[in-house]
Protein backbone atom coordinates (compact mmCIF):
# COMPACT_ATOMS: atom_id res chain seq x y z
CA UNK A 1 0.00 0.00 0.00
CA UNK A 2 1.21 3.49 -0.79
CA UNK A 3 2.51 5.60 2.04
CA UNK A 4 -0.15 8.06 3.20
CA UNK A 5 2.47 10.80 3.44
CA UNK A 6 3.13 10.37 -0.30
CA UNK A 7 -0.56 10.84 -1.07
CA UNK A 8 -1.55 13.83 1.01
CA UNK A 9 -3.64 15.43 -1.71
CA UNK A 10 -0.59 17.09 -3.29
CA UNK A 11 -1.88 20.61 -3.66
CA UNK A 12 -5.55 19.63 -3.75
CA UNK A 13 -7.90 21.47 -1.47
CA UNK A 14 -10.99 19.85 -0.01
CA UNK A 15 -14.44 20.49 -1.42
CA UNK A 16 -17.59 21.32 0.52
CA UNK A 17 -21.17 21.20 -0.71
CA UNK A 18 -23.11 23.87 1.16
CA UNK A 19 -26.91 23.84 1.07
CA UNK A 20 -30.16 23.83 2.98
CA UNK A 21 -31.62 20.45 3.81
CA UNK A 22 -33.69 18.94 0.99
CA UNK A 23 -31.85 20.82 -1.75
CA UNK A 24 -30.36 17.84 -3.59
CA UNK A 25 -27.02 17.56 -1.84
CA UNK A 26 -27.17 13.75 -1.60
CA UNK A 27 -27.63 13.42 -5.34
CA UNK A 28 -24.83 15.92 -6.00
CA UNK A 29 -22.43 14.15 -3.67
CA UNK A 30 -23.14 10.85 -5.49
CA UNK A 31 -22.34 12.57 -8.80
CA UNK A 32 -19.06 13.90 -7.39
CA UNK A 33 -18.29 10.53 -5.80
CA UNK A 34 -18.58 8.94 -9.25
CA UNK A 35 -15.70 11.02 -10.60
CA UNK A 36 -12.48 8.96 -10.82
CA UNK A 37 -10.48 11.53 -8.80
CA UNK A 38 -13.05 12.48 -6.15
CA UNK A 39 -14.75 10.73 -3.26
CA UNK A 40 -17.67 12.05 -1.26
CA UNK A 41 -18.90 10.20 1.82
CA UNK A 42 -22.21 10.71 3.58
CA UNK A 43 -22.73 13.34 6.29
CA UNK A 44 -19.55 13.65 8.35
CA UNK A 45 -20.62 16.80 10.23
CA UNK A 46 -17.16 18.30 9.81
CA UNK A 47 -18.36 21.72 10.95
CA UNK A 48 -19.27 20.57 14.46
CA UNK A 49 -16.23 18.26 14.51
CA UNK A 50 -13.85 21.11 13.67
CA UNK A 51 -15.45 23.25 16.37
CA UNK A 52 -14.91 20.57 19.00
CA UNK A 53 -11.38 19.75 17.87
CA UNK A 54 -10.47 23.44 17.90
CA UNK A 55 -11.69 23.78 21.49
CA UNK A 56 -9.85 20.62 22.51
CA UNK A 57 -6.55 21.78 21.03
CA UNK A 58 -7.00 25.35 22.30
CA UNK A 59 -7.65 24.31 25.90
CA UNK A 60 -4.98 21.58 25.99
CA UNK A 61 -1.92 22.19 23.81
CA UNK A 62 -2.76 25.88 23.65
CA UNK A 63 -2.28 26.21 27.39
CA UNK A 64 1.29 24.83 27.48
CA UNK A 65 3.98 27.20 28.88
CA UNK A 66 5.65 27.85 25.53
CA UNK A 67 2.38 29.22 24.09
CA UNK A 68 2.25 32.78 25.37
CA UNK A 69 -0.11 34.77 23.14
CA UNK A 70 -3.72 34.48 22.05
CA UNK A 71 -2.68 34.43 18.41
CA UNK A 72 -0.36 31.48 19.05
CA UNK A 73 -3.17 29.55 20.76
CA UNK A 74 -5.57 30.19 17.88
CA UNK A 75 -3.04 29.25 15.20
CA UNK A 76 -2.06 26.08 17.05
CA UNK A 77 -5.70 25.06 17.49
CA UNK A 78 -6.42 25.65 13.78
CA UNK A 79 -3.29 23.74 12.73
CA UNK A 80 -4.08 20.74 14.95
CA UNK A 81 -7.70 20.66 13.81
CA UNK A 82 -6.67 20.70 10.17
CA UNK A 83 -4.06 18.00 10.78
CA UNK A 84 -6.53 15.61 12.40
CA UNK A 85 -9.35 16.08 9.88
CA UNK A 86 -7.08 16.13 6.86
CA UNK A 87 -5.23 13.00 7.94
CA UNK A 88 -8.52 11.17 8.43
CA UNK A 89 -10.08 12.22 5.12
CA UNK A 90 -6.88 11.89 3.10
CA UNK A 91 -6.58 8.29 4.28
CA UNK A 92 -10.22 7.79 3.33
CA UNK A 93 -9.54 9.13 -0.18
CA UNK A 94 -6.46 6.92 -0.50
CA UNK A 95 -8.47 3.87 0.51
CA UNK A 96 -11.00 4.72 -2.19
CA UNK A 97 -8.28 5.13 -4.80
CA UNK A 98 -9.16 8.82 -5.18
CA UNK A 99 -7.12 12.03 -5.00
CA UNK A 100 -9.45 14.42 -3.16
CA UNK A 101 -12.57 14.46 -1.00
CA UNK A 102 -15.83 16.37 -0.78
CA UNK A 103 -18.00 16.79 2.32
CA UNK A 104 -21.71 17.60 2.11
CA UNK A 105 -23.27 17.79 5.58
CA UNK A 106 -26.07 20.35 5.48
CA UNK A 107 -25.29 21.32 9.10
CA UNK A 108 -21.98 22.79 7.88
CA UNK A 109 -23.78 25.95 6.78
CA UNK A 110 -23.93 26.85 10.48
CA UNK A 111 -20.16 26.45 10.88
CA UNK A 112 -18.75 28.42 7.97
CA UNK A 113 -16.44 30.55 10.13
CA UNK A 114 -14.54 27.58 11.52
CA UNK A 115 -14.40 25.78 8.17
CA UNK A 116 -12.83 28.82 6.51
CA UNK A 117 -10.23 29.03 9.29
CA UNK A 118 -9.34 25.35 9.13
CA UNK A 119 -9.45 25.06 5.32
CA UNK A 120 -8.75 28.58 4.02
CA UNK A 121 -8.23 27.41 0.42
CA UNK A 122 -11.14 24.98 0.16
CA UNK A 123 -13.57 25.08 -2.75
CA UNK A 124 -17.30 25.46 -2.03
CA UNK A 125 -20.25 24.36 -4.11
CA UNK A 126 -23.20 26.54 -3.08
CA UNK A 127 -26.31 24.53 -3.91
CA UNK A 128 -29.66 26.32 -4.02
CA UNK A 129 -33.23 25.21 -4.61
CA UNK A 130 -36.38 27.28 -4.84
CA UNK A 131 -38.18 27.95 -1.57
CA UNK A 132 -41.46 26.16 -2.29
CA UNK A 133 -39.80 22.92 -3.37
CA UNK A 134 -37.53 22.91 -0.30
CA UNK A 135 -40.53 23.47 1.99
CA UNK A 136 -42.56 20.79 0.23
CA UNK A 137 -39.71 18.29 0.42
CA UNK A 138 -38.99 19.04 4.11
CA UNK A 139 -42.61 18.37 5.04
CA UNK A 140 -42.99 15.26 2.85
CA UNK A 141 -39.83 13.63 4.23
CA UNK A 142 -40.80 14.23 7.87
CA UNK A 143 -44.03 12.31 8.65
CA UNK A 144 -42.48 10.80 11.80
CA UNK A 145 -40.25 13.67 12.90
CA UNK A 146 -38.12 16.47 11.55
CA UNK A 147 -34.37 16.46 11.08
CA UNK A 148 -32.61 17.87 14.15
CA UNK A 149 -31.45 20.99 12.28
CA UNK A 150 -35.09 21.80 11.38
CA UNK A 151 -36.45 21.31 14.90
CA UNK A 152 -35.66 24.85 16.13
CA UNK A 153 -37.80 26.32 13.37
CA UNK A 154 -40.69 24.01 14.26
CA UNK A 155 -40.45 25.09 17.90
CA UNK A 156 -40.79 28.73 16.84
CA UNK A 157 -43.81 28.07 14.61
CA UNK A 158 -45.53 24.90 15.87
CA UNK A 159 -48.83 25.99 14.35
CA UNK A 160 -47.59 26.37 10.77
CA UNK A 161 -44.98 23.94 9.47
CA UNK A 162 -44.94 25.70 6.10
CA UNK A 163 -43.90 28.97 7.74
CA UNK A 164 -41.32 27.14 9.86
CA UNK A 165 -39.67 25.59 6.80
CA UNK A 166 -39.74 28.96 5.02
CA UNK A 167 -37.88 30.48 8.00
CA UNK A 168 -35.28 27.74 7.63
CA UNK A 169 -34.88 28.38 3.89
CA UNK A 170 -34.68 32.16 4.29
CA UNK A 171 -32.11 32.09 7.07
CA UNK A 172 -29.82 29.53 5.48
CA UNK A 173 -30.09 30.88 1.96
CA UNK A 174 -29.16 34.35 3.20
CA UNK A 175 -26.17 32.90 5.03
CA UNK A 176 -25.06 31.12 1.90
CA UNK A 177 -25.45 34.16 -0.36
CA UNK A 178 -23.41 36.27 2.07
CA UNK A 179 -20.73 33.56 2.13
CA UNK A 180 -20.61 33.54 -1.68
CA UNK A 181 -20.02 37.28 -1.76
CA UNK A 182 -17.25 37.09 0.84
CA UNK A 183 -15.48 34.16 -0.85
CA UNK A 184 -16.37 34.65 -4.51
CA UNK A 185 -13.20 33.08 -5.90
CA UNK A 186 -13.72 29.87 -3.95
CA UNK A 187 -17.44 29.39 -4.62
CA UNK A 188 -19.51 28.14 -7.52
CA UNK A 189 -23.28 28.38 -7.49
CA UNK A 190 -25.40 25.43 -8.59
CA UNK A 191 -29.18 25.57 -8.84
CA UNK A 192 -30.85 22.24 -8.22
CA UNK A 193 -33.36 22.82 -11.01
CA UNK A 194 -30.63 23.43 -13.59
CA UNK A 195 -28.66 20.45 -12.31
CA UNK A 196 -31.48 17.97 -12.88
CA UNK A 197 -32.77 19.54 -16.10
CA UNK A 198 -29.43 20.30 -17.77
CA UNK A 199 -26.92 18.04 -15.98
CA UNK A 200 -24.31 17.96 -18.75
CA UNK A 201 -24.11 21.74 -18.98
CA UNK A 202 -24.01 22.29 -15.20
CA UNK A 203 -21.55 19.50 -14.44
CA UNK A 204 -19.17 20.56 -17.18
CA UNK A 205 -18.85 23.97 -15.51
CA UNK A 206 -18.69 22.45 -12.04
CA UNK A 207 -15.83 20.06 -12.71
CA UNK A 208 -13.96 22.73 -14.65
CA UNK A 209 -14.21 24.95 -11.55
CA UNK A 210 -12.87 22.09 -9.44
CA UNK A 211 -9.97 21.57 -11.86
CA UNK A 212 -11.11 18.09 -12.80
CA UNK A 213 -11.69 16.43 -16.14
CA UNK A 214 -15.25 15.98 -17.37
CA UNK A 215 -16.71 13.08 -19.27
CA UNK A 216 -20.43 13.04 -20.10
CA UNK A 217 -20.47 9.28 -19.57
CA UNK A 218 -20.14 9.97 -15.84
CA UNK A 219 -23.87 10.80 -15.70
CA UNK A 220 -24.80 7.29 -16.82
CA UNK A 221 -22.58 5.78 -14.13
CA UNK A 222 -23.88 7.71 -11.10
CA UNK A 223 -26.43 5.09 -10.08
CA UNK A 224 -24.42 2.14 -11.31
CA UNK A 225 -21.35 2.49 -9.08
CA UNK A 226 -21.52 1.90 -5.30
CA UNK A 227 -21.59 4.86 -2.89
CA UNK A 228 -21.17 4.82 0.87
CA UNK A 229 -24.50 4.78 2.65
CA UNK A 230 -25.39 7.10 5.54
CA UNK A 231 -27.48 10.14 6.33
CA UNK A 232 -29.07 11.90 3.39
CA UNK A 233 -31.98 11.50 1.01
CA UNK A 234 -32.93 7.78 0.94
CA UNK A 235 -34.72 8.18 -2.38
CA UNK A 236 -31.36 8.41 -4.13
CA UNK A 237 -30.68 4.75 -3.41
CA UNK A 238 -33.86 3.75 -5.23
CA UNK A 239 -33.16 5.89 -8.29
CA UNK A 240 -31.80 4.82 -11.62
CA UNK A 241 -31.38 8.26 -13.14
CA UNK A 242 -31.24 11.97 -12.34
CA UNK A 243 -34.90 12.70 -11.67
CA UNK A 244 -36.71 15.89 -12.71
CA UNK A 245 -40.08 14.95 -11.24
CA UNK A 246 -39.71 16.89 -8.00
CA UNK A 247 -39.16 20.25 -9.71
CA UNK A 248 -42.18 22.47 -9.14
CA UNK A 249 -43.98 20.26 -6.63
CA UNK A 250 -43.88 23.10 -4.12
CA UNK A 251 -46.80 24.82 -5.84
CA UNK A 252 -49.06 22.12 -4.39
CA UNK A 253 -48.65 24.03 -1.12
CA UNK A 254 -51.69 26.33 -0.88
CA UNK A 255 -50.61 29.95 -1.22
CA UNK A 256 -52.73 30.86 1.82
CA UNK A 257 -50.44 28.69 3.98
CA UNK A 258 -47.60 31.16 3.42
CA UNK A 259 -47.74 34.10 5.85
CA UNK A 260 -48.08 37.33 3.89
CA UNK A 261 -45.23 38.98 5.79
CA UNK A 262 -42.80 36.34 4.46
CA UNK A 263 -43.71 36.71 0.79
CA UNK A 264 -41.55 39.83 0.11
CA UNK A 265 -38.52 38.12 1.68
CA UNK A 266 -39.05 34.99 -0.41
CA UNK A 267 -39.52 37.01 -3.59
CA UNK A 268 -36.36 39.04 -2.92
CA UNK A 269 -34.24 35.92 -2.50
CA UNK A 270 -35.90 34.15 -5.42
CA UNK A 271 -35.01 37.03 -7.69
CA UNK A 272 -31.39 37.02 -6.47
CA UNK A 273 -31.23 33.29 -7.24
CA UNK A 274 -32.92 33.52 -10.63
CA UNK A 275 -36.29 32.11 -9.60
CA UNK A 276 -39.77 33.48 -10.23
CA UNK A 277 -41.70 35.34 -7.55
CA UNK A 278 -44.35 33.35 -5.71
CA UNK A 279 -47.26 34.89 -7.59
CA UNK A 280 -45.56 34.10 -10.89
CA UNK A 281 -44.84 30.52 -9.84
CA UNK A 282 -48.45 29.90 -8.90
CA UNK A 283 -49.79 31.70 -11.96
CA UNK A 284 -47.45 30.27 -14.59
CA UNK A 285 -47.10 26.67 -13.55
CA UNK A 286 -50.29 24.72 -14.20
CA UNK A 287 -51.08 21.73 -12.05
CA UNK A 288 -49.92 18.40 -13.37
CA UNK A 289 -53.45 17.42 -14.43
CA UNK A 290 -54.85 20.78 -15.45
CA UNK A 291 -54.47 20.10 -19.15
CA UNK A 292 -56.77 17.06 -18.94
CA UNK A 293 -59.26 18.32 -16.40
CA UNK A 294 -62.61 19.57 -17.58
CA UNK A 295 -62.47 23.35 -17.71
CA UNK A 296 -64.68 24.96 -15.10
CA UNK A 297 -66.54 28.22 -15.39
CA UNK A 298 -66.16 29.17 -11.74
CA UNK A 299 -68.88 31.77 -11.71
CA UNK A 300 -71.33 29.28 -13.18
CA UNK A 301 -70.00 26.59 -10.87
CA UNK A 302 -70.55 28.55 -7.68
CA UNK A 303 -73.86 30.09 -8.62
CA UNK A 304 -75.39 26.81 -9.79
CA UNK A 305 -73.61 23.75 -8.43
CA UNK A 306 -73.06 25.37 -5.03
CA UNK A 307 -76.72 26.24 -4.66
CA UNK A 308 -77.70 22.71 -5.63
CA UNK A 309 -75.37 21.38 -2.96
CA UNK A 310 -76.88 23.77 -0.44
CA UNK A 311 -80.40 22.58 -1.19
CA UNK A 312 -79.33 18.94 -0.91
CA UNK A 313 -77.60 19.53 2.42
CA UNK A 314 -79.72 22.28 3.91
CA UNK A 315 -80.87 20.17 6.85
CA UNK A 316 -77.28 19.46 7.84
CA UNK A 317 -75.95 23.03 7.62
CA UNK A 318 -78.75 25.16 9.11
CA UNK A 319 -76.34 26.54 11.73
CA UNK A 320 -73.57 27.46 9.33
CA UNK A 321 -72.98 31.17 9.85
CA UNK A 322 -70.08 33.18 8.54
CA UNK A 323 -68.05 34.17 5.51
CA UNK A 324 -65.42 31.96 3.87
CA UNK A 325 -62.79 32.98 1.33
CA UNK A 326 -61.97 30.22 -1.14
CA UNK A 327 -58.60 30.65 -2.85
CA UNK A 328 -57.85 28.44 -5.87
CA UNK A 329 -54.32 28.93 -7.22
CA UNK A 330 -53.17 28.17 -10.74
CA UNK A 331 -53.76 29.42 -14.25
CA UNK A 332 -57.51 28.87 -14.01
CA UNK A 333 -57.93 29.76 -10.36
CA UNK A 334 -59.29 32.74 -8.52
CA UNK A 335 -60.76 33.96 -5.24
CA UNK A 336 -64.40 33.65 -4.18
CA UNK A 337 -66.17 34.81 -1.05
CA UNK A 338 -69.02 32.60 0.14
CA UNK A 339 -71.39 33.69 2.89
CA UNK A 340 -73.86 31.67 4.92
CA UNK A 341 -76.61 33.17 7.09
CA UNK A 342 -80.27 32.66 7.89
CA UNK A 343 -81.22 33.34 4.29
CA UNK A 344 -78.87 30.65 2.93
CA UNK A 345 -75.69 30.72 0.88
CA UNK A 346 -74.58 33.59 -1.30
CA UNK A 347 -71.60 34.77 -3.31
CA UNK A 348 -70.17 37.91 -1.71
CA UNK A 349 -68.19 40.80 -3.13
CA UNK A 350 -64.42 40.33 -3.39
CA UNK A 351 -63.78 42.96 -0.73
CA UNK A 352 -66.01 41.30 1.86
CA UNK A 353 -64.14 40.47 5.09
CA UNK A 354 -63.97 36.73 5.71
CA UNK A 355 -63.98 34.67 8.90
CA UNK A 356 -61.93 31.85 7.43
CA UNK A 357 -59.95 30.86 4.35
CA UNK A 358 -59.76 27.61 2.41
CA UNK A 359 -56.97 27.38 -0.16
CA UNK A 360 -55.97 24.74 -2.68
CA UNK A 361 -54.74 24.44 -6.28
CA UNK A 362 -56.91 24.22 -9.37
CA UNK A 363 -55.98 20.61 -10.13
CA UNK A 364 -56.67 19.44 -6.57
CA UNK A 365 -59.92 21.42 -6.54
CA UNK A 366 -61.09 19.64 -9.70
CA UNK A 367 -60.21 16.25 -8.27
CA UNK A 368 -62.12 17.03 -5.09
CA UNK A 369 -65.36 18.07 -6.76
CA UNK A 370 -65.16 15.20 -9.25
CA UNK A 371 -64.76 12.71 -6.41
CA UNK A 372 -61.30 11.55 -7.52
CA UNK A 373 -59.79 12.70 -4.23
CA UNK A 374 -61.11 13.11 -0.71
CA UNK A 375 -60.60 16.24 1.32
CA UNK A 376 -58.94 14.10 4.01
CA UNK A 377 -56.38 12.81 1.53
CA UNK A 378 -55.69 16.32 0.18
CA UNK A 379 -55.34 17.69 3.71
CA UNK A 380 -52.96 14.92 4.79
CA UNK A 381 -50.81 15.65 1.73
CA UNK A 382 -50.70 19.36 2.54
CA UNK A 383 -52.65 20.24 -0.61
CA UNK A 384 -55.55 22.02 1.05
CA UNK A 385 -55.23 24.63 3.77
CA UNK A 386 -57.59 26.19 6.28
CA UNK A 387 -56.93 29.42 8.17
CA UNK A 388 -58.78 31.84 10.43
CA UNK A 389 -61.75 30.27 12.23
CA UNK A 390 -60.72 26.68 11.66
CA UNK A 391 -64.00 25.22 12.88
CA UNK A 392 -65.90 27.37 10.39
CA UNK A 393 -63.41 26.45 7.64
CA UNK A 394 -64.04 22.80 8.45
CA UNK A 395 -67.81 23.28 8.08
CA UNK A 396 -67.43 25.09 4.77
CA UNK A 397 -65.02 22.37 3.67
CA UNK A 398 -67.65 19.73 4.43
CA UNK A 399 -70.20 21.70 2.46
CA UNK A 400 -67.94 22.21 -0.57
CA UNK A 401 -66.03 18.97 -0.69
CA UNK A 402 -67.75 16.52 1.65
CA UNK A 403 -69.58 13.47 0.40
CA UNK A 404 -73.24 13.95 -0.47
CA UNK A 405 -75.42 13.66 2.63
Amino acid sequence: MANINDHLVSGKQPIFILSCARSGSTMLRCIIDTHPNLCSPSHLHLGPLCTDLYKTAYFSLGQLPDITTEEQREQLAIKETRRVVKDLLDRYALGKGKKNWCEKSTINIEYLDILVKVFPDANYICLFRNCLDVVHSCIKISPFGYMPELAPYIRKRPGNFVAAMIDNWLERSNLLIAFELAHAGQCIRVNYESLVQQPKHVLSKLFDFLGESWDEKLIDSVFQVPHDLGDGDPKVWFSGRINKDSVGNGTTIPLAAIPEELIPDIDTLHQKLGYLTLNSLYAERPGKKESTDQLLDFDDFFRNWLMQQALAKVDKFTRLRGVCKLVVTGLKGGVWIIGSDTSGLSIKEDNELSDCTISTTYSVFCELIEGKRTVVNAYENGEIWGDGNTQLALEFGRLLFGEPL
